[in-house]
């Protein structure tokens, strides 16, 4: 079903924004483009946090395309905005509140694929008063702050091969994101694949599967999609990042036992409309999954674009699609 009428609301970015943060209009400037082609009437609104009640007027047959993010330091308000989207009764793009409070926290994360049987890195939460966990999990450890996404968080030296070193990162990082858990994993040393699944007539589609390639990257910098690969244009290990597509035919076996696990995730976490899964093999070989991105990004270079113009759906279409999946919240006095 088209709407009459879609709002595309986006968190308002200040002039001095980073890059990660002001991304997002670029996104905007995707989706407005593909409205336009699609003949949809639309209008953007940029919201200020603590204000999506004001600036979200409802409307009959209006469609909220939620490109709200969470603001430097706030990683939880991105769930709590879309909760608001519920409490008015509005339809909206992507996943209910509920997912996003659980995909943007990495530890319920995992728990949740592993509950469902879906594999994961060895690891959980770092205490600076009980680093135990380093003890259970082998070396070497990758430590991340478990609320944040773009990889924010993963600068500098993520990966420690001594306990030492995994401590003063976890004291650092502790100093950086206050009152933000920790995780610690065991780094897997394997390949690196981006997998983005669509919202389909036939249910959940897993789009052609991407490899992350690090390209002669010295022993020094660890294989992964860093922080600066992601948003320090000229860098070496962004210049030295690259996404290709693995052959579906000469590699059909890893393709499908990776896109198998994506749409797995999908399914364990609840997420509706788009998302991307991002998995790495471990030493043997076997893909486990690192983090699910719902709502990711959906500027013209990201994965999730990118991988759609793969499978031959350009913009339009992947707008269209991600609309006609929109999550609807249950109508009042009625179970959900």
């Amino acid at each position: 079903m088209t709407p009459a009428r879609v709002v595309i609301a986006h968190n308002h970015v200040p002039p001095d924004a980073d890059p990660s943060t002001a991304d997002v209009l670029d996104q905007v400037a995707l989706v407005e483009g593909a409205l336009g082609e699609l003949a949809i009437p639309f209008e953007t609104v940029a919201v200020v946090h603590g204000r999506v009640w004001e600036a979200l007027a409802a409307a009959p047959d209006t469609v909220v395309f939620n490109l709200l993010e969470a603001p430097p330091g706030a990683p939880q308000l991105q769930p709590a905005s879309t909760a608001v989207l519920e409490i008015l009764g509005m339809p909206f793009t992507g996943s209910p509140a509920s997912v996003l409070w659980l995909t943007t926290d990495k530890l319920a994360t995992r728990a949740t694929l592993t509950a469902a049987g879906v594999p994961v890195s060895a690891g959980g939460r770092l205490w600076l008063e009980d680093a135990s966990i380093l003890d259970r999990v082998p070396g070497p450890w990758i430590l991340k702050p478990a609320w944040e996404d773009a990889s924010v968080g993963l600068e500098g030296q993520p990966v420690c091969f001594e306990r030492e070193a995994a401590l003063d990162r976890a004291r650092q990082l502790a100093e950086r994101f206050p009152d933000e858990p920790i995780l610690a994993e065991h780094f897997l040393p394997g390949r690196e694949f981006n997998v983005a699944v669509l919202a389909g007539e036939a249910g959940p589609e897993v789009l052609p599967v991407a490899e992350m390639e690090f390209i002669d990257f010295p022993p020094e910098i660890p294989p992964l999609v860093s922080y600066e690969a992601k948003w320090e244009l000229g860098t070496f290990v962004d210049e030295h990042t690259q996404r290709r597509f693995p052959d579906p035919v000469a590699e059909a076996d890893l393709v499908g036992k990776v896109a198998s696990l994506a749409r797995a995730a999908w399914e364990a976490c609840g997420v509706s409309g788009y998302a991307r899964v991002d998995i790495r093999l471990d030493g043997a070989g076997h893909p486990c999954v690192l983090e699910v991105n719902a709502n990711p990004c959906l500027s013209a270079g990201a994965g999730f674009v990118v991988a759609a113009r793969q499978a031959g759906l350009g913009p339009a279409e992947v707008v269209r699609r991600i609309i006609a999946a929109a999550w609807r919240p249950p109508a009042a006095g009625r179970c959900a």
